[in-house]
């Protein structure tokens, strides 16, 4: 029979089934005094004075339920370990990303300047020496051909930067938008860093020890911003968690080190406690000038690298002037020559008769073509005359016609002023008349 020997006595597997008991119990934290999942540290006690009372002949055996609980307690132990080991390799995995993402973008920028730095046929050159100084070896011959494809790309797409400046200006306004809208929330409580751990009660919720600090700066400064929230604190609990970790990574971070990537997880975490109503308008607010910073660094480089390739296409303008200034000088001498044979056959002043009888014939040409000229400008300039013969004409009518206009009205006028005479003169007469009865009347009296 299992857990028996044959002699009646106390067999070896219950001697290491006990031992293994004690180790369950290190293991599991079954200490005494424990009361974890209804006394299982009884019932180790219970099996150990078992094996020791069993030494008459009696040997102790674990019950089926015994068995089931130590089963159970393996599980669970199991569980948790496997899911604070996949929360652990997804927070890192997340952490490797948003930093493979920032190396990435540093050395797109730093590739872009050394394009701006090098033109485009020394990259070549440099590339194709190196090629041929590595030769015997493939792998650096892959490696240089890499290098020479992506730089060549990038100063495809400095060149194309001219055409796209109205694109890098709907992208701003689309992350200004896009804390604006409404969307569904994607962020997750993996995409934290340093939640594990021990954790502290505050109030109705359990926070890690890690974002202690920040919750009580956030409390210090706004207040309980959970206050007004009428949701179950164990359902809340993690929203809070996901809110003061990105206030703390909003703390740790620079400007330097912000993606778009991060402002838009911020902007779930906050939108998702202003759903459950906190009091974190304080905090959308600050996000909204973090974007708008994010914006000014991103223009402020574009700006710098703009200024970049100024100072480059200048320095190549000022060198291709002394190169021009130079062949004009070196060349002119040729030049001249040149424009004896330019439209005439390259014999010309080998043979004289053949010569002149060219140049007559190209003598003739010009006659006739300065002929035409004249012609055309003869029949234009008639023309021209006949439309100012016309605008005369016209000119000439329109101020006799205004002439006739002034004689009427100064006939009108010479009328106004002697009717208006006469009525001076009357009014005056009347007026010396009133005043000569005025004073017979005087005297009278």
């Amino acid at each position: 029979m299992e857990g028996y020997s044959s002699d009646g006595s106390t067999s070896f597997f219950s001697s290491r089934m006990a031992d293994g008991w004690d180790l369950i119990s290190t293991e599991f934290g079954l200490v005494e005094g424990s009361d974890i999942n209804g006394g299982v540290t009884d019932s180790v006690s219970d099996h150990q004075r078992l094996n020791q009372g069993g030494g008459g002949g009696g040997r102790a055996k674990l019950t089926p339920a015994q068995r089931k609980e130590n089963k159970r307690l393996s599980d669970y132990k199991y569980r948790q370990k496997r899911k604070i080991t996949a929360d652990e390799q997804a927070a890192e995995i997340k952490h490797l990303k948003e930093e493979n993402e920032q190396l990435n973008a540093e050395n797109s920028r730093l590739k872009q300047k050394i394009g701006l730095l090098l033109p485009h046929g020394q990259l070549e050159h440099q590339c194709v020496s190196a090629q041929d100084h590595h030769g015997s070896r493939p792998e650096a011959s892959d490696r240089l051909s890499s290098l020479q494809t992506n730089e060549l790309k990038n100063l495809q797409q400095k060149n194309s930067e001219v055409g796209t400046c109205s694109n890098d200006d709907t992208s701003i306004s689309d992350l200004l938008m896009k804390i604006d809208a409404d969307e569904e929330s994607k962020v997750k409580f993996s995409d934290f860093t340093g939640l594990d751990g021990k954790h502290v009660t505050v109030g109705k919720y359990c926070f890690p020890l890690s974002l202690h600090p920040t919750l009580k700066l956030i409390i210090k400064v706004h207040g309980d911003v959970a206050a007004t929230s009428k949701m179950n604190p164990s359902i809340a609990e993690r929203i809070y968690i996901m809110f003061c970790a990105s206030i703390k990574e909003m703390h740790d971070l620079r400007l330097e080190q912000i993606t778009e990537c991060r402002i838009l997880k911020w902007r779930d975490a906050i939108k998702d406690a202003l759903r459950m109503n906190f009091k974190v308008d304080f905090a959308m607010e600050h996000l909204k000038k973090i974007a708008c910073a994010y914006i000014g660094l991103m223009e402020h480089q574009r700006q710098e690298e703009v200024a970049l390739r100024i100072s480059k296409l200048e320095a190549e303008l000022s060198a291709s002037k002394k190169e021009h200034s130079k062949i004009c000088e070196r060349s002119k001498v040729y030049m001249d020559t040149e424009k004896e044979f330019i439209g005439k056959p390259v014999s010309l002043g080998m043979l004289k008769a053949e010569n002149r009888r060219f140049e007559e014939q190209n003598t003739r040409i010009q006659r006739m073509k300065h002929l035409n000229y004249l012609q055309q400008s003869i029949i234009q300039y008639k023309h021209e005359n006949s439309q100012i013969m016309t605008a005369i004409q016209v000119t000439t009518q329109r101020y006799l016609d205004i002439e006739a206009e002034n004689i009427v009205l100064r006939a009108e006028l010479s009328e106004l002023n002697a009717r208006l005479q006469s009525l001076n003169d009357i009014e005056s007469i009347s007026l010396m008349k009133e005043s000569n009865d005025g004073t017979d009347g005087g005297t009278q009296s």
